[in-house]
């Protein structure tokens, strides 16, 4: 069983493998990069605020959703498939994910958004070597479980 660090703020956290280093990121200030020391895995990890105290979290959650998954479909010669997707709000925290699979390259990405006004974080797990679906799963339960608000 891997190690894991947990990487977090006040307002959020979730665990990744203790051999996943911080890589250099250019995407702005609240844009990490991690990955594994093979490099067949990483992690995204973006910060954002939310300006409109009246959206409802859900809402905004799935305008997210809906641009990850444009995105995706957007790429030249790749063909995502959406194999599971998930939401729930409970105490004022929404959280909401999908898992893409991309076969013929073998490339999987499990996107996980959270929010709570007025901050939103996206996290998108690459397995950039997904030749074993079940495998991947394995890999990425500890971390999709461990993305969740600090409870102070």
């Amino acid at each position: 069983m891997p190690d894991y660090n947990t990487i977090s703020t006040e307002q959020w956290q979730i665990m990744l493998p203790s051999d996943w280093a911080q890589k250099p990121q250019t995407d702005g200030p609240g844009s990490f990069y991690f990955e594994a020391g093979d490099g067949t895995k990483g992690a995204y990890i973006s910060v954002f605020n939310r300006t409109d105290p009246n959206s409802s979290a859900l809402s905004d959650l799935a305008a997210w959703r809906d641009t990850e998954i444009r995105n995706l479909h957007a790429m030249i010669d790749h063909h995502w498939e959406i194999i599971e997707e998930w939401q729930h709000d409970e105490g004022g925290t929404a959280i909401s994910g999908s898992d893409c699979l991309e076969r013929t390259t073998n490339y999987r990405i499990v996107c996980l958004r959270m929010t709570q006004f007025p901050w939103l974080v996206r996290v998108s797990l690459h397995d950039y070597d997904c030749t074993d679906y079940t495998a991947s799963q394995q890999a990425f339960l500890p971390l999709i479980d461990s993305f969740a608000p600090v409870i102070t």
